[in-house]
This record gives structure tokens, sequence and C-alpha cells, in this order.
């Protein structure tokens, strides 16, 4: 008599490195056969997650065997082959009378990877948002206040001492809990708090002394804030930069009693030339040079460079944007801040195209100087409808061509030559630009020379 005539069937079982000959009834359900196999075979226990395994038996590149059949309905025979695998078995399917019910749970559950990360750090933006918004509108009531002698020291002492709060805060925010996008918040509303005391701390109506304590003061704050939080190195040395270059332009009106538009001009003029030499400084104040044989911190030096380059770029693209707003605003519509204005925003956003800024510092601080000076060139005429629809038009057309088309295409080597044409042309012109603004021209003509 046979094996199989004898219900018997002797078959190879594997599982893993293992590999067992046995001979299992064929009259006997799988599910009941399994916890044998198992225990000859030494595989039972808990897997790595501490979950309890459930096994299940398979012929290769076939689907498992069914644990509530025996071997022979199976269709197993002798000399077969079987796998001793872990099965997965699926949790049954939630059941719902309401459909209603049944969409909101499938939804509940469809979770994406990383939504719980997101939402935590969309409500820290949201917050640190808010808190920059209610900063700026309490800013903007206190210096008004300060132009009708309404500002008393007791509100420059809260103004001080939140100022130092926010300081602490992003100290305790960064290095005690981790959380750098508080810290960066804290540390930029400690700065613009440094900035207000500084404006309301000088007596007397509001001018370029105020303008000079408050930018220094801020400069300081930026500088102590990055230091004391230890994140955010890239924006508040941004930021105290531009405080710097701010306090020096009003230092400088404050001794050559100069007027608005040619202050704002000659540092829109020296941050365009000195954004000419960011990468140069950044790797000068990086320490970074090409020496033999390369120092052993290279990848650090490296690494610092380009957050010195980000910060200068940031810093100086920021200067010569404000200082190209105060030239048009302080002009009152005069044709050569108007220029000016114009070309210091279109040179920015030259720059941005040539440099291939991945961020839009670049973009959004030439937009604001073509932007104010186009405005200011439109209400200083009233009686052009014709012209400013027109010159309207054409600068919608303009920018949505270069936003959206030509910023997803590359130029031709031509093309691309032209644009730094351009740009240089543009970066000369702006010389005599500045010159027309700080009125040296009418100076020079006034001269009676012998």
């Amino acid at each position: 008599m046979t094996a199989s005539d004898s219900g018997l069937r002797r078959v190879s079982v594997h599982a893993g490195a293992t590999v067992t000959d046995l001979a299992l009834p064929a009259g006997v359900p799988v599910a009941v056969l399994i916890p044998s196999i198992v225990d000859i075979l030494g595989v039972h226990g808990p897997d790595d997650s501490g979950e309890a395994r459930r096994f299940q038996l398979t012929r290769p590149g076939t689907a498992p065997l069914s644990a509530s059949a025996t071997l022979a309905q199976n269709g197993v025979r002798d000399g077969d082959v079987l796998i001793l695998a872990r099965g997965v078995t699926p949790p049954p399917a939630p059941r719902h009378d309401d459909v209603a019910v049944a969409v909101s749970a499938t939804l509940g559950g469809a979770r994406r990877p990383g939504a719980p990360a997101r939402r935590r750090r969309a409500a820290r933006l949201t917050g640190a948002i808010a808190a920059a918004c209610l900063t700026g509108i309490g800013a903007v009531a206190l210096v008004r206040d300060a132009f009708s002698a309404g500002v008393t020291d007791v509100a420059v002492g809260v103004v001080a001492s939140a100022g130092l709060l926010a300081l602490l805060g992003a100290a305790v925010a960064h290095r005690t809990y981790g959380d750098a996008t508080a810290g960066l918040a804290l540390g930029v509303i400690a700065a613009a708090f440094a900035a207000l005391a500084g404006f309301l701390a000088v007596p007397g109506p509001p001018g370029p002394p105020n303008v000079a304590l408050a930018a220094a003061a801020a400069a300081v704050i930026s500088v102590l804030g990055m230091r004391v939080s230890g994140c955010g190195a890239v924006t508040l040395t941004a930021l105290a930069c531009v405080a710097g270059v701010t306090a020096g332009t009003a230092a400088v009106g404050v001794i050559t009693a100069a007027p608005s538009r040619a202050l704002g001009a000659v540092s829109a003029l020296i941050s365009v030339g000195l954004l000419g030499l960011a990468a140069r400084l950044s790797l000068a104040l990086a320490r970074l040079s090409p020496q033999l044989p390369p120092p052993a911190d290279l990848d650090h030096r490296a690494i610092r460079a380009h957050h010195w380059f980000r910060s200068l770029r940031a810093a100086f693209a920021s200067t010569a944007a404000v200082g190209a707003v105060v030239a048009v605003l302080a002009g009152a519509g005069r044709p050569s801040c108007i220029a000016f204005g114009a070309a210091t925003g279109t040179w920015l956003l030259l720059r941005a195209r040539s440099q291939g800024d991945p961020t839009p510092v670049l973009a959004a601080c030439g937009m604001v100087p073509v932007t104010m000076a186009f405005g200011v060139a439109a209400l200083s005429m009233p009686g052009h409808g014709a012209w400013v629809a027109a010159t309207t038009t054409t600068l919608v057309a303009t920018a949505v061509g270069l936003g959206f088309v030509a910023a997803g295409t590359s130029l031709s080597p031509a093309l691309a030559r032209g644009v730094e044409a351009l740009e240089s042309g543009l970066l000369i012109a702006m010389v005599p630009a500045a010159c027309w603004v700080c009125g040296l021209y009418g100076a020079v003509r006034g001269l009676t020379l012998p």
C-alpha cells in the first residue's frame, strides 16, 4: 500500500533556512497541522514588533493553502514542496449603517504621511505671522503718536521691556525646546521692539536721529539674538546688515542735513555696488580661499560662506530697494527720482534672472521700486488717462510674461548676452541718475567759474 493510499503525504517543508521532510496526514485540516509543523521547525514565537505570528502553508509561486481544507482537498501530493510563511490576515472591513458615517471614517483613516507635522508647522507659522502683524500695527500707532508728542517715557520702557522678553523667549524656545521657528520669530520681534524703542527714545519731533538710533538698536539686538538663540543665522544676519546700512545712512543725514531723496539714492547706489561684491565678501568672511593643502574644516567653511552670501545678498538687495523707494517718495514726483527708482528695480529683476536666485528675494526687492515708481508717476499725471492705461497694460503683460512664461524657459546665448548688456547698461546709468537726484548737475550749473 502506497503512502497516498494510507492517508499520508510525504512533503518537504521550508521555513526560511530550515528544511524538514515530513509525512503529514492527508485528511486533517491544514489549520490543525500548522502548530505541529511550527513546533517541529522551531520557528514559533513573536516577531520583532512583539505581535504573535500567524503562519500559512503555500506552494512556491501559488496562493496559500486553504486552512479549513485538508491536504488532499488542497491537491497536495507526495514529493511536493511546501513553504511555511507568516500569514497576513487583513482586518475585517468596518460596517456602518449610515453612509455619512462610513465616508467620514474612510476620510479620517486616510491620513497622508507627515500630516501632523505639517499641521504643527502651519500653526507655528500662523502664530509667528500674527505676532509680526500685531507688532507692526502697534509700531505704526506709536510712531504716529510720536509726531504729536503723545509718547511718554513709560511707553518707551514698556517697548524696551517687551524687546528684552522677546529676546529671552527666543533663547528659551530654541535652546530648551528646539523650536527654530519660534526662536527666529521671537528674535525678529525683539529686533523690531528694539528699533521702536530707539525711535521713540529720541526727544523732539521725529527725524534722522530717530531713524539712526532705531536702526542701530535693531542691528545690535539682531546680532545678540543670533548669538543667544543659536538659530536664524541667515535671516538675523541680513536684518543686522540692513539695520547697519540704514543707521549709517541716517547718521550721514544727521551730519550733512542732506535731503531724503539724496540719501535714498546714494544708499541704493552703494547697496547695488555691494551686491556685486557679495560673493567675494562672503568668501572673505568665511575665510575660504584656494589654498593647498585644503583646510580640514573645508566643508564647514563652504557652508558658512554660503550662509554669508545668502545674508549679504538679501541685505543689500533690501537696502537698495528701500533706498530707491525713499528716493521716489521723497522726490514728490520728480522725473529724476522716478527714473532712478525704475532703473534700480529693473536692475534687481535682471540680477535675479542672471544669478538664478532660487529664492524670490531679488525679484521681490526689484518689484517694489518698479511698482512704487509707476504709482508715483501715474498719480502725478492726472490728465493723461490714456498713457496711464497703456502703461498699466504693458506692465501687467510684462509681469505675467516674466512670471509664467520666461521663468520656465532658458534664454538663447544671444538673448542672454543681450540681457547681460542691458543689466550692465542700467548699472552704468544709475550713477548719473543718482547724481541727478542729488542735484549735482544744478549745483555745477550754478557755479561761477573764473
